[in-house]
């Protein structure tokens, strides 16, 4: 019986499927949840991951859309076969408990082993945040029923108002996540990163877990920091400048 493949292996060969050597060097779409928008990722060689956002449409179809978004011109069926034929990564961001049994087992008959893939939800309540719409246990346990060798992406749901995650959100999602065995990241918004550095990174002593940077950033200090203090070898970079393009951290 062959033996099971370490998390750490397994990060590397999604990374390895889109050509580039560590996490940091990743580039990505945000959003690309109309046909336009993911036409001109597909072709972009510099686009290894597409991100996009599943919802569940006002006719009951899985459609690309943001909340409060309920239509759009780009079925998930669609945005997860022409990813695939592109040859680029994609990572599923769940908007919706509904949708992502039927995306997931999609996704394992269509994506896996052909495409590296990311499973993304919010999971737990974050700074400024109002409760989770996901039953967490119900999340991972579709996650290893279909897809336990993709990447797992679980975050908080965030707000404003808030400040920074607080040791005790940390150690709710390490507790969460203990019996994953394949890779995990863990989703932090930009502003809240550097508040809660210090929590942060005991939390990343502890484990083998990569972080995915999100947001907009426009202060050039926030960005400096990200350089000066995130590895790219354990952190995605997926941010954007506050007219929406895709900032290259680790491309000074």
């Amino acid at each position: 019986m062959a033996t099971p493949l370490s998390a750490k292996t397994l990060l590397q060969q999604h990374l390895d499927q889109v050509g580039v050597a560590r996490p940091g060097d990743v580039g990505w779409i945000h959003g690309a949840n109309s046909r336009a928008r993911l036409d001109t990722a597909l072709v972009d060689p510099g686009v290894h991951w597409v991100e996009g956002d599943i919802s569940l449409g006002e006719n009951g179809q899985v459609i690309m859309a943001h909340p409060p978004a309920t239509t759009s011109d780009l079925p998930f069926t669609d945005w997860l076969h022409a990813t695939v034929a592109a040859g680029k990564g994609a990572k599923l961001d769940f908007k919706s408990p509904a949708v992502v049994e039927q995306c997931l087992a999609e996704a394992k008959r269509h994506a896996q082993g052909k495409i590296p893939l990311i499973v993304n939800a919010d999971l737990l309540m974050g700074p400024g945040g109002t409760p989770a719409i996901f039953e967490p246990a119900t999340f991972l346990a579709q996650h290893k029923k279909y897809l336990p060798q993709a990447i797992l992406s679980p975050g908080w749901r965030v707000g404003e108002s808030g400040s920074s995650y607080s040791r005790e959100m940390l150690t709710e999602m390490w507790d969460l996540l203990r019996p994953v065995r394949g890779p995990v990241t863990l989703c932090f918004h930009a502003w809240f990163l550097l508040t809660s550095w210090p929590d942060v990174k005991w939390l990343l002593d502890q484990t083998p877990y990569t972080l995915t940077v999100w947001g907009q950033i426009g202060d050039p200090e926030l960005l400096g920091w990200l350089r000066k203090y995130t590895n790219p070898d354990r952190c995605f970079y997926d941010v954007q400048d506050m007219a929406g393009n895709q900032i290259h951290v680790m491309k000074v």
